[in-house]
Formats: C-alpha cells, structure tokens, sequence
C-alpha cells in the first residue's frame, strides 16, 4: 500500500504530483466505474469528491447510506472499479464494511484517511493520509476538502476535461 501525508501546511501551499497522487490520478482515471463513500464526519467530502467526479464521463455512484441500504447499494460493484473511502479515527464501521465488501468484490480500494496504520488505510491499495487540525475536540476538514479539490483537478488535466457549464448558467 502506497501512503501520502498531507497535512493543514501542505493544503495553504501549491500541492506537489508524486507518485502517490499519480497512482491515485491513474486509478480513477482507468477505472470503469467509480465509488464514493463516507459516513458521519466523511461525508461532506465524499459528497464533494462524487459531484466533482460526475463531470467525468465515468459512471458514479455516492453510497450515501441513507435507510441503511448501503450494502444493498454495492450490488453494482464490479471487478476493476474503484472505490474512493473516506474516514477517520474512530472509522465509521459501515464504511469498513464497504470497503471490505468492495475489497471482496475485486475492487481496487483507495482510502483517504488519517493514518498510515489505522485501520482503514490497512484495508486499501492505496492510502492518502490527511493530518488536520482540531480544535476543542472538533476536527476540520479543510485540508481533507483541499485534497479532495487537487485530486479531481488533477483527473481533469489528466483526462483533459473541457469545461462544459450545467443548468441555468448552460442555457
């Protein structure tokens, strides 16, 4: 398993491409079909990183958890699709089991996670670590957002996307 740490002072500054972040690019970028999921403290961002990735023209699927049919959800999981997994200390148990699900299933797992050895980062092929701040037992998730922001841009460049603007603003 490859391991990145990003952290609050590497988020205010211009992100560096090492082979980590291009491992990940490459994934998403060779995969069939993409899967996001993230519950409680993860979920705005696995929210963000699944809209951002719906301007691919890969087929996306947010497992939001919602009436606790997640597992159910991952029916569609196939061999060769990736699953993008974010949580934190303490790892919330339904995104463990996804993971070991789509792990089971022959889906390549990228975590994006707070340790190296925590459990979630143990479970994927391919683990981004992300150090944020807290303060009174709160914790952020701007450098977790920033991450989020850099990764799909840099599958934008890699996949040459061209911006195409949505809704009101297209008409």
């Amino acid at each position: 398993m490859a391991a990145l740490t990003w952290n609050d002072t590497l988020a205010l500054q211009q992100p560096r491409m090492d082979t980590t972040h291009r491992e990940f690019v490459d994934l998403l970028a060779q995969a069939p079909s993409l899967w996001v999921a993230g519950a409680r403290r993860a979920f705005p961002v696995a929210t963000y990183l699944a809209y951002a990735l719906q301007h691919t023209d890969k087929p996306i699927q947010l497992v939001d958890f919602a009436g606790a049919m997640h597992v159910g959800q991952l029916r569609g999981l196939r061999r060769g699709d990736v699953m993008v997994a974010v949580s934190f200390a303490p790892y919330a148990e339904e995104t463990m089991d996804l993971v070991r699900q789509a792990a089971q299933a022959g889906a390549t797992v990228i975590a994006i996670t707070d340790s190296r050895v925590g459990a979630l980062a143990q479970l994927a092929d391919v683990a981004l670590v992300v150090q944020e701040s807290a303060v009174f037992g709160f914790r952020a998730l701007s450098s977790t957002m920033a991450l989020a922001q850099c990764l799909f841009i840099a599958l934008a460049y890699r996949l040459e996307l061209e911006y195409k603007p949505s809704g009101a603003a297209a008409r």
